[in-house]
Parts: C-alpha cells; sequence; structure tokens
C-alpha cells in the first residue's frame, strides 16, 4: 500500500538526522538527506558546490534521488570542506610519506665515469651506439687508455650500458580551503628543502621538488607536494633554481 505524506511542491525539506565526520587530515564531510516533492526533485535538488543548510564550511559534492512511493522524493546529497585556518596552522594535520626505487640510468653517467677525459668518454658513448670506428677510421676503443676508461670499455662491451641508481621520493600531504597557488607552482622544478621529518641525504644528495597534485571534494582540496632526491653530488645549480625561502 502505498504511503502518502502531505509535502508541498517547491519546497525542500531537510531532515534533522545527518552524520558528520572529518579525517586525520581536517577534511570535513556530511551526508545529509532532504525530502521534496517529486515533481520538485530535480529543480530543487542541491547542485555541487552549494552549502550545507547548517554547516557553512562545508559543500555539496554530490548528490543523488530516490523516487519512492507516493508523492515523495528522496535526496542524498555527500558534502565536504575544510575549516579556514591561517597559513601559518593549515598543514598541522599534514601527513609525509616515502618512496624508494630504482631507475635505469647511462653507465657512463656514474660517479665513477664522471672523471674521464672528454675524448675517452666520446669514444665510449659511440661504442655504446654500436659503432667501433669514427669518421677517419680511426678503431674507437683505442682512443680509451685510462684504468676506468678500460673499465667501462670491459662493461660496454658485454652489454651493461646502464645501471641502477636509487630514487628517493619524499611527499606532503594536506587539506586545505582553497586550491593550489602561484607560489606553490612556481616552485616545481627548483632544488628545494622538503618540509616535515625528511630524511637526512648523504653523498651530497639534495632535493628537487617533482610535481604537485590537486583534488577536490566540495569546498576541501587535497593537496599533495612530491620532492625527489639528486644523484650523489646534487642537481645541476646551473639548470635548476636553488630556493632558500
Amino acid at each position: 500500500m502505498a504511503t502518502h505524506i502531505s509535502i508541498e511542491t517547491g519546497r525542500l525539506y531537510p531532515q534533522p538526522g545527518y552524520t558528520v565526520q572529518v579525517d586525520k587530515e581536517g577534511k570535513w564531510t556530511a551526508t545529509q538527506i532532504f525530502l521534496c516533492h517529486r515533481l520538485s526533485a530535480v529543480a530543487l535538488m542541491p547542485r555541487p558546490g552549494s552549502a550545507h543548510p547548517e554547516i557553512g564550511f562545508i559543500e555539496c559534492s554530490n548528490a543523488s534521488v530516490n523516487f519512492t512511493e507516493g508523492d515523495v522524493a528522496e535526496i542524498t546529497c555527500q558534502y565536504a570542506g575544510c575549516e579556514d585556518k591561517p597559513a601559518d596552522k593549515e598543514k598541522a594535520n599534514a601527513t609525509f610519506s616515502m618512496g624508494l626505487s630504482l631507475s635505469e640510468e647511462p653507465l657512463l653517467s656514474h660517479r665513477r665515469y664522471k672523471i674521464l677525459p672528454t675524448t675517452e668518454k666520446e669514444a665510449l658513448k659511440q661504442i655504446t651506439q654500436g659503432k667501433d670506428k669514427d669518421d677517419q677510421g680511426n678503431k674507437l676503443r683505442d682512443k680509451v687508455t685510462s684504468v676506468r676508461g678500460k673499465e667501462a670499455l670491459t662493461k660496454i662491451e658485454r652489454g651493461q650500458t646502464n645501471y641502477y641508481s636509487p630514487r628517493v621520493t619524499w611527499r606532503e600531504r594536506w587539506v586545505r580551503n582553497r586550491g593550489v597557488e602561484a607560489a606553490e607552482l612556481h616552485k616545481v622544478g627548483c632544488i628545494d628543502t622538503p618540509e616535515g621529518p625528511a630524511p637526512a641525504l648523504g653523498s651530497l644528495r639534495d632535493w628537487l621538488r617533482n610535481g604537485v597534485q590537486q583534488t577536490q571534494e566540495g569546498k576541501a582540496f587535497t593537496l599533495e607536494l612530491e620532492w625527489l632526491a639528486s644523484n650523489p653530488g646534487g642537481w645541476d645549480t646551473d639548470l635548476y633554481v636553488v630556493i632558500t625561502e
């Protein structure tokens, strides 16, 4: 038997019982139920970006409507947001993570072979490319005379043209009520010291701000910054700007 509820067309009825929660990063979420006349559901359904009826700092992220029996439609809205905080407090709930992987690098970029004479490096590069003589018909391997050069040549001739270098990444993640700012974007690709308990780097390594990601849910913006550790010797300051602030 159908249930009939007296409900006016064109009016939205927020239901008093709703759930609210906040996570460890400071993102607030809520689920709010509304009732309305089925003929008014599409027109009255809260749109993404609309404010919650009682909690002003969270906004609708998505909504769905269930057309029940009779004249009543039930609208379920998901809200999300973050409290407004001073700039020096917005990272109070930031979380950090570290990643460690291996990347394949050219053998001759290894610090062990950086001291090779230019003529030997050029000869070894051409040998790596499958050549055995230069443009004048001279044997390339005869140009490699140093102990380190011959060591590299032996490795190349047995097919070892690359080596694995450890890659360390450091990530900082937090939630606030606004998106990425220009000053944060401008530091991507710069030598920069990460915040938080980042691991100490040996061998004169340093950090490069590798990227920034942003996801939005309602009025909650989740930001994640990533830094990439250099190889021994640090990032080339001729190519990358050093951030000192």
